[in-house]
């Protein structure tokens, strides 16, 4: 889940920096213009590094426009977090057949990363029509820049179960392996 906030986090910067074009037009470069582009828009987030080795991949299909590397990164989230439901839930039934303490703060991790999804998916439709141009697109932004900032909270509210409540050792473990380690630390 890391991963998830560090775009997230990625998003919001772009999101609020960012001036889209207007047009569908995308600026020709060669393919290391279009990583010096991914490189420099990812200097400007909390975690440079991660976040260039995620989308680094893309820039061919991402090259200079901002549109498509908000997009990429918002795909990117919904998969993270499709991923983590299904880590958690695992975890989730282990802990309800042991009758495990930790089955409220799963479940309610489970339900967190669901809304997050469905809210993640919301800001990739509005993200459809910000390229339209008009009076609409600084509507269709700010709408886009909610959804997220409900995905952020939502995910927030995940982790911060796990940092506010015992969870049992293996649970931690399984955690720790899906890198929640690192959101328990920077949330």
């Amino acid at each position: 889940m890391s991963r998830f906030v560090i775009f997230s986090l990625t998003l919001i910067i772009f999101i609020n920096s960012s001036s889209f074009p207007k047009t569908a037009a995308t600026p020709s470069a060669k393919y290391q213009n279009y990583t010096t582009y991914i490189k420099k828009a990812c200097n400007s987030t909390t975690y440079p590094t991660l976040c260039y080795s995620s989308l680094s991949s893309y820039s061919s299909t991402i090259k200079s426009d901002p549109i498509k590397l908000c997009t990429t990164s918002l795909n990117l989230n919904v998969k993270c977090a499709k991923n983590a439901t299904l880590v958690v839930s695992n975890l989730l039934k282990k802990a309800k057949s042991v009758k495990g303490p930790e089955v409220p703060i799963l479940k309610d991790c489970v339900d967190e990363i669901k809304d997050t999804v469905d809210e993640l998916k919301q800001a990739i439709a509005e993200m459809k029509y910000v390229r339209s141009g008009g009076k609409s697109t600084e509507e269709h932004l700010k709408n886009m820049r909610t959804w997220v900032s409900s995905a952020l909270t939502d995910e927030g509210t995940c982790t911060d179960g796990f940092e506010e409540r015992k969870v049992s050792l293996e649970t931690k473990k399984k955690l720790w392996q899906m890198n929640i380690k690192d959101d328990l630390r920077e949330v």
